[in-house]
């Protein structure tokens, strides 16, 4: 049996974002992914926006991709660990991930692990920018667990829809932005820097901008983006060793 000792690193799946076939069409890339590293990997983090919008009722879920959890499913019942961390697209998770299908919810912005002696700093990367205030000021209000409650007041057709509407509203006004490569002056390169300021990591691994990234921090850090699975496919691989950056 092949050795089980890889860790991957995927984000911005941004399921149901475009038409049926479309997605379906994503989802069966995405499964075909997961199952090409279920022989040698020992976790599997995803690092969020895995859906484009997400919200849990009481007693229901958005229905769809059921082939990506059950792939999930199977993996975490083989013993691997499947880290997810909430994204801003999908912050509006509850408890549905974890008891049904064994995933590790991580809620905060980033969080420090250390894998094989190497220190990594992980998150989905949204809010690591402390200059801007608007979008602090949004996050705080969709964390909010009061809006929380009344978004559930209203029916799920309805509410849903209206949520999808906006984020793809939202997708279009900031596509430049998006498409917009700042190199070393990307916000979460800065957060990196300021870090190294006063902790160590050998290194940092985001998501959010949709943009694949590799940037030398020192001699001894590193920073990955893992772009944007609805682009080209990118994903980062650790080896015990070392970080890679690669497309399936």
């Amino acid at each position: 049996m092949q050795q089980r000792n890889k860790i991957y690193f995927v984000s911005d799946f941004h399921f149901g974002l475009s038409d049926k076939d479309t997605e379906e069409a994503k989802e069966r890339k995405v499964v075909a992914f997961l199952q090409s590293v279920e022989a040698d990997a020992k976790r599997v983090v995803l690092l969020g926006d895995i859906f484009d919008f997400w919200f849990e009722y009481k007693v229901t879920v958005p229905k769809g991709f059921v082939l990506f959890q059950a792939q999930i499913k199977k993996m975490t019942s083989q013993g691997i660990i499947v880290d997810y961390f909430i994204g801003n697209h999908d912050l509006w998770q509850k408890n549905y991930f974890e008891d049904e299908l064994g995933v590790v919810i991580h809620r905060e912005k980033y969080k420090r692990f250390v894998f094989d002696n190497k220190t990594f700093v992980i998150g989905h990367g949204d809010g690591l920018d402390n200059k801007d205030i608007g979008y602090k000021l949004m996050d705080a209000v969709f964390s909010n667990h009061f809006f929380w409650f009344v978004f559930a007041l209203f029916p799920a057709c309805f509410s849903i829809g209206i949520a999808r509407l906006w984020s793809r509203g939202n997708r279009k006004k900031h596509r430049q932005y998006d498409n917009t490569d700042m190199q070393k002056e990307e916000p979460m390169y800065k957060f990196c820097e300021n870090y190294l300021k006063t902790d160590n990591a050998d290194y940092f691994v985001f998501g959010h901008r949709h943009i694949k990234q590799e940037f030398s921090l020192s001699d001894n850090s590193k920073y990955f983006n893992t772009g944007a699975w609805i682009n080209d496919s990118p994903y980062v691989v650790f080896n015990g060793e070392s970080l890679e950056l690669k497309t399936f």
